[in-house]
């Protein structure tokens, strides 16, 4: 009898995820409009009557029923009603191995025309409260993000081999995140020189450890604020802020508004 065990496609297998921040409908009216939304997250808009729009980049799409609209993470654009909107809204992140949003870095709106009926599934799960909708939901979310890659970019869905010593250190700041988090605790912890965890790391990810878990760290403070209605306090504390001013002025630094003005925009 012979085994062999792929580590790779296991090790991706564990770290790629979707959590999902929000599943809401909403009823729109022209009172709905930002400009400049940009988080961390993944948008699905499933318009269901009316129509909206959104820009990006010079570009104008109109939301309307018959497509599903997905508005990668990253991406900054504006949004507007001019009479009325009905529609399914999700947050969620797809992660990468290395823990950012599968799409992040995506330049464009990716629209699915609905031929398999999406909107409608949808609406009949969102309105059930069984534990075999949510799984399905679940589901439904997976077909519809695997269908959204088959149109993206080859490079979104490329998967790296990574260093043992950056696997290791990417599960320890998963499990320690927070804003004292360090490179030489992240190193002492795993027994490895600090200069030689630094390199491997920027290798793997094209990104310095410190610059990870700050990006990290902000991603969290987008899914804590928008999840409920904690206090930016308790916000800050669980992230382990030394206080909820140096918080906001970090977040602030990061996203060009502060929290509260984060919330409030975000949520739909």
């Amino acid at each position: 009898m012979k085994i062999v065990r792929n580590e790779e496609l296991l090790y991706s297998e564990n770290r790629v995820e979707l959590k999902v921040g929000e599943i809401s409908y909403g009823l729109l009216d022209s009172s709905w409009k930002h400009e400049n939304l940009r988080a961390a997250f993944t948008r699905l808009y499933i318009p269901l009557a009316g129509m909206g729009e959104i820009a990006y980049r010079g570009e104008r799409v109109f939301l309307t029923p018959g497509n599903l609209y997905i508005v990668p993470a990253g991406l900054s654009f504006s949004c507007a009603c001019s009479d009325r909107l009905e529609k399914l809204y999700v947050h969620l992140t797809l992660t990468h191995p290395d823990g950012s949003d599968v799409f992040w870095g995506m330049d464009s709106c990716l629209i699915l025309p609905d031929t398999y009926g999406w909107a409608t599934r949808a609406q009949r799960l969102y309105e059930k409260r069984d534990l075999t909708s949510v799984l399905e939901f679940k589901l439904f979310l997976y077909e519809i993000l695997c269908h959204a890659l088959t149109l993206a970019n080859p490079r979104h869905t490329e998967l790296r081999a990574y260093s043992k010593w950056t696997k290791a250190a990417l599960s320890y700041i998963d499990y320690h995140l927070c804003a004292t988090l360090t490179v030489r605790e992240i190193a002492t912890a795993l027994f490895v020189s600090k200069n030689l965890l630094q390199k491997q790391f920027k290798e793997d990810l094209n990104k310095p450890i410190g610059k990870y878990i700050d990006d990290l760290i902000m991603a969290r403070a987008e899914q804590y604020l928008l999840a409920d209605d904690r206090s930016m306090k308790e916000i800050s504390d669980q992230l382990g802020f030394c206080d909820q001013f140096y918080f906001s002025r970090k977040f602030t630094q990061a996203h060009g508004i502060s929290p509260l003005r984060f919330r409030q925009i975000h949520r739909v």
